[in-house]
């Protein structure tokens, strides 16, 4: 800004002093350096207007990626039971209606949830959720004193042998629908293109 109005002041003095201006003239000059001083000054108080924020296009916007299991029972039965093999013992129990105790229900649906989430992170997503919340959930699970204490552990349906996948027993219909219809049925419906009529036969 000092140099702006610098600027201003020297070329009316070179002027003046060459004696090629008149009083008029350079009176009008000197309120013309004035007024771009007065100006600068003012750009330099006075904070720019910000750029009004364009309203983010709802269908454009990031949508939450669909999940691999629709409910925690297709996860107890396609993944968790397979994954978590071992053999059932007076020490380690597990009940196949696993859905019949609420506390198992919840600490399942968590381990599930967890699970849908952790595993977007390709680097360290599933050891996390191993460490934090596989190993934690099932060791209480399948604690002999834990949710399934007062289930049959003897009963052939509740034991497994080495290796073999945990117990399973299908829930009744209907107890565990699917959230990926659900979350299916809010989102946005895709924006379909103009059809183009066909022209009229030709008249004969």
């Amino acid at each position: 800004m000092k140099k702006a109005v610098r600027g201003e002041v020297d070329a009316i003095a070179t002027e003046a002093v060459a004696g090629a201006l008149t009083e008029e003239l350079v009176e009008r000059l000197r309120e013309q350096a004035q007024a771009s001083a007065a100006a600068a000054v003012e750009e330099q108080l006075s904070p720019a207007e910000p750029e009004p924020e364009t309203e983010a296009d709802p269908e454009e916007e990031e949508r939450s990626p669909e999940l691999v299991y629709g409910s925690v029972d297709e996860f107890v039965r396609e993944y968790l039971r397979h994954v978590y093999r071992g053999a059932t013992s007076d020490y380690r129990v597990w009940s196949a209606r696993w859905w019949e105790y609420d506390e198992a229900g919840i600490r399942l649906e968590a381990l599930w949830r967890a699970w849908e989430h952790l595993r977007l992170d390709p680097s360290t997503g599933m050891s996390v959720w191993w460490r934090d919340h596989a190993d934690h959930h099932m060791a209480v699970l399948m604690d002999p004193e834990g949710p399934f204490a007062s289930s049959k552990r003897f009963d052939a349906a509740n034991g497994a042998g080495k290796g073999e996948p945990l117990p399973y027993e299908a829930p009744p219909e209907g107890l565990f629908p699917d959230v990926r219809k659900q979350q299916n049925s809010t989102r946005p419906a895709a924006r379909s293109e103009p059809q183009l009529l066909a022209p009229p036969p030709p008249e004969d």
